[in-house]
């Protein structure tokens, strides 16, 4: 019977190595699969930011910018102030050609980038106001008149923003209002002296 055992075990230790070696390419075949996928995967990413690039650039080209001033820096040593305008429609920013250019996200390099090849041009508002406030309120008039044409646009965003402004409201009607407005519920920017920064 001894004789047997020495056989049987080295029988078990050569199954025991294939079926550990099967696992391994088993594994193998998951992680080749894997690293497929993730490559897949990166090329779409890749694709879809260039789309995504092609699309914003498109919009921004092919608006017709309704223009806020969403931000007013005051330089205390000059004593000048800097006023930047946003697009209500497309949300074009002329503050990042400002900016420093190496902390751009995404989104504000493709706003660099199309603000270089040309200058923010529209019709201009003369408001003060945050542009989440202004694009909510824009938002809400398009969804009610979605055929309206820009000047009875502007003079509804006025009086709108201007409800907003002088109509005094409890912090609860305020958080409502928020709410109404797709804004967070801790917004707070509601008056012009909110885009004064410096």
């Amino acid at each position: 019977m001894c004789k047997y055992k020495k056989e049987y075990v080295e029988l078990v230790e050569k199954r025991n190595q294939i079926i550990r070696n099967l696992k391994l390419l088993k594994q193998e075949e998951v992680v080749k699969k894997y690293m497929q996928l993730v490559e897949e995967n990166k090329a779409l990413y890749d694709k879809q930011l260039s789309l995504y690039r092609l699309m914003k650039e498109e919009e921004y080209n092919s608006c017709k910018h309704v223009l806020v001033y969403s931000r007013i820096d005051h330089d205390r040593y000059e004593g000048r102030s800097y006023e930047y305008s946003e697009c209500i429609k497309c949300g074009l920013d002329n503050s990042v050609l400002d900016s420093n250019k190496g902390s751009f996200s995404f989104n504000e390099e493709i706003m660099y980038s199309s603000l270089r090849k040309q200058y923010l041009t529209g019709t201009h508002t003369n408001i003060l106001c945050d542009l989440d406030l202004a694009q909510a309120i824009y938002s809400k008039i398009k969804q009610a008149h979605p055929n309206i044409d820009d000047k009875t646009a502007i003079d509804y965003f006025t009086v709108a923003l201007n409800d907003i402004r002088n109509i005094k409201v409890s912090d609860d009607r305020k958080v409502k209002r928020a709410k109404r407005l797709s804004l967070n519920s801790n917004f707070r920017r509601w008056t012009g002296q909110d885009v004064h920064h410096g």
